[in-house]
């Protein structure tokens, strides 16, 4: 009995492309909602009062401002793009071989043009990812540069997959030919390798802040303003959950590169607006204001800013209890003592955590008062 003919293409490259289109532009729109609260974050300021204003020149992370525009534009023309590819393909080419004809031409200006627009996404991304985990880290190099280095590797494996796509002699081959596989596979591999290091990174650093405040609240005498919610939680959340679901994609698309699969198409597409997704989310609770607290944090871990409770008693100062990170908490005691009929008045001010989403500070005063307890 003849064997049955074995099926070479079970996801063919015309359809693989369809769906791509249909990923890449829903992903986008996910994107478009992360860049509405994105641009709130870096070009409006809260106020005092609960408002929103405008934030001046000085005022703005042009850097990031810069990476914002580039993913933007980046994003929205590569999905535009792989619209019109698809055009091209079923509706104006006419010539031998049909739609995969088109779409299997890698020397094509498109299909080089969509190789660079993902790989550049993707390197840029990483970029602010590593910049994000080099602040939090008190601008520590040793800390980073496992991942830097990581990062260069994709720079070059990138690099290395554009001159093939453009000096290739054998046109008519996908992403999945064994000339190009094992450079997009290597960068795909790479980017995963980077990002779980440093998003590890990254929550580990705030845990280890949250950790302390927890610490430090556990410890508050109970006169004091009750604490409140642990609010890095939500940070360590937020990060943790948008690097998972981005390095899942990039791992799942070095998956299906390596099984010579077309899968590769749609998960690459929406591999590139996940990008985007990811570095709105990082922006989105990575403040100014916080940028300095990590900074605070970083000295008081190293030793170098300490701040402790001194007590004079009869004119020595002695330390008193351990030292705490000066992150979110600050204690200042102020006492006022009439030695006639003893009246003690005694203000203590806290300053709590400040507010996450508004980046204002709630600072709370008690005042206690000690009336006719005796000469001092």
């Amino acid at each position: 009995m003849p064997l049955a003919p074995r099926v070479v293409d079970a996801f063919p490259i015309t359809e693989a492309q369809l769906t791509g289109n249909y990923f890449e532009t829903l992903t986008y729109g996910i994107y478009l909602v992360t860049c509405c609260f994105c641009a709130r974050t870096l070009f409006w300021i809260p106020t005092a009062n609960g408002d929103h204003r405008l934030r001046r020149r000085d005022e703005i992370r042009w850097l990031l401002v810069c990476v914002f525009c580039f993913l933007l534009a980046v994003n929205t023309f590569d999905d535009i793009i792989g619209l019109f590819h698809n055009l091209k393909a079923f509706v104006f080419y006419r010539g031998a071989g049909g739609p995969t004809e088109e779409l299997t031409n890698i020397r094509d200006w498109i299909n080089i043009t969509r190789s660079f627009t993902q790989t550049a996404n993707m390197i840029v991304g990483d970029f602010v990812l590593i910049y994000r985990c080099f602040i939090v880290f008190g601008k520590r190099w040793k800390i980073i540069l496992p991942s830097f280095i990581l990062y260069l590797a994709g720079i070059a494996m990138a690099i290395k997959l554009m001159v093939v796509e453009i000096t290739t002699t054998n046109a008519a081959i996908t992403l999945n030919n064994n000339i190009i596989k094992p450079w997009w596979s290597a960068f795909f591999a790479i980017t995963a390798a980077q990002n779980v290091l440093t998003t590890s990174l990254l929550v580990w650093r705030i845990w280890r802040v949250e950790h302390s405040n927890v610490r430090y609240r556990a410890g508050r005498s109970a006169s004091l303003a009750p604490s409140q919610q642990p609010r890095l939680r939500k940070v360590i959340r937020v990060i943790a959950e948008s690097g998972l679901a981005y390095s899942t994609l990039v791992f799942l698309t070095f998956v299906v590169s390596m099984c010579d699969s077309n899968a590769l198409y749609p998960l690459a597409d929406a591999t590139l607006q996940a990008t985007g997704i990811t570095f709105c989310v990082i922006i989105m609770r990575s403040t100014p204001r916080r940028d300095e607290q990590f900074s605070t944090f970083d000295h008081t871990d190293r030793g170098v800013i300490t701040t402790g409770t001194t007590d004079a008693v009869g004119g020595d100062a002695q330390q008193r209890g351990p030292a705490i990170s000066s992150l979110h908490f600050a204690r200042s005691k102020t006492e006022n003592k009439t030695l006639d009929n003893v009246d003690i008045n005694v203000t203590i001010q806290t300053t709590t955590d400040r507010d996450e989403a508004e980046g204002l500070e709630d600072d709370n005063a008690d005042s206690y008062s000690l009336k006719k307890i005796g000469e001092v």
